[in-house]
C-alpha cells in the first residue's frame, strides 16, 4: 500500500532541504520505499523551483509540482487528484507536528479502516508547546463557531495542517470544496462529514513556528465568510431536498 505525503509550499528556499531531510531521515529505508514524497510549489518566486531540482536528482523527494495560480488549498487538491497513492497525506514543511504522529496517521486509514485521519492541537491529550496566546485564543474561539454553525461535526480542529485520507474516498468529496485557500481544510472535513465519511482524530505534539507568514486577521475573516457560505450552501440543499 503506497502513502503520499504532499507538502504545500511558498517561498520555503531558506529552510526547504533542511526540513525534507530531517523527515527523510525520520523513516527506516523500508518505510521509505512505501512512501512518496511530493512538493506542491505554491508559485514561489525565490530558489524554492532550483532547490526542489536538486532534491529530486538526490532522490529526497518523488515529485515537484508548480502550481502558478495562489492558494494552498488548490495545491493540496491538484496533487491529490494527481496522485497515484493508496493514502494521501499533507502537513506543513515547518514539521511543527511531531513526525512520532504520523505512522499513527496513516494506520488510522490502512490499518483502522477510517477514510480520513486528522491531526488535532486542541484535544485533551494534545501537547502544544510555545504557541502565542493570540494564536490558541483565535483556534479556539473559531473552533466554538463551528460548533455554533456546526453542531454535529464534533471535530476538535479543523486547521491542523496535518491530515491524511483514503483517496478513493477523498476523491468523491474533493470536487465539492470551492475554497482553495486556508478555509480548504475545514470545507473539505465538514463536507466529508456531510457525507458520512469516517474521520479519527489524532491528538498531537505541536510545537509553533514562530516565523509563520499566516496572517491571522485576513484567515479569520476568510474562515468566518466560508463558515457562514458553506452553512448556508448546506441548509438550502437540504431545504430543498426536504422539500
Amino acid at each position: 500500500m503506497k502513502t503520499e505525503v504532499i507538502f504545500p509550499v511558498y517561498n520555503e528556499a531558506d529552510t526547504l532541504s533542511n526540513q525534507i531531510k530531517k523527515f527523510n531521515d525520520y523513516f527506516d529505508i523500508n518505510y521509505r520505499k512505501n512512501l512518496i514524497i511530493t512538493i506542491a510549489d505554491n508559485g514561489s518566486t525565490d530558489l524554492t523551483p532550483k532547490i526542489c531540482e536538486n532534491l529530486l536528482k538526490n532522490k529526497l523527494i518523488d515529485n515537484y509540482l508548480f502550481i502558478s495560480e495562489k492558494g494552498r488549498g488548490r495545491a493540496i487538491k491538484q496533487s491529490i487528484v494527481s496522485s497515484k497513492a493508496d493514502i494521501v497525506s499533507y502537513m506543513d514543511i515547518d514539521l511543527s507536528t511531531d513526525l512520532s504522529h504520523f505512522k499513527p496517521l496513516v494506520d488510522s486509514i490502512a490499518s483502522e479502516r477510517n477514510d480520513i485521519s486528522i491531526g488535532s492541537r486542541l484535544s485533551k491529550k494534545s501537547k502544544v508547546i510555545g504557541r502565542k496566546k493570540i494564536r490558541e485564543f483565535t483556534s479556539r474561539a473559531y473552533n466554538l463557531l463551528i460548533k455554533f454553525y456546526f453542531p454535529k461535526s464534533k471535530i476538535d480542529d479543523m486547521q491542523c495542517g496535518f491530515k491524511a485520507f483514503s483517496r478513493e474516498k477523498i476523491l468523491k468529496i474533493l470536487n465539492l470544496v470551492e475554497n482553495n485557500r486556508w478555509f480548504f481544510d475545514t470545507e473539505l472535513i465538514l463536507l466529508a462529514r456531510k457525507y458520512n465519511l469516517k474521520i479519527d482524530q489524532i491528538p498531537v505534539k505541536w510545537t509553533d513556528d514562530p516565523n509563520t507568514s499566516v496572517n491571522i486577521i485576513s484567515t479569520a475573516i476568510e474562515d468566518i465568510v466560508g463558515l457562514t457560505k458553506l452553512r448556508l450552501k448546506l441548509f438550502k440543499k437540504n431545504y430543498t431536498e426536504n422539500d
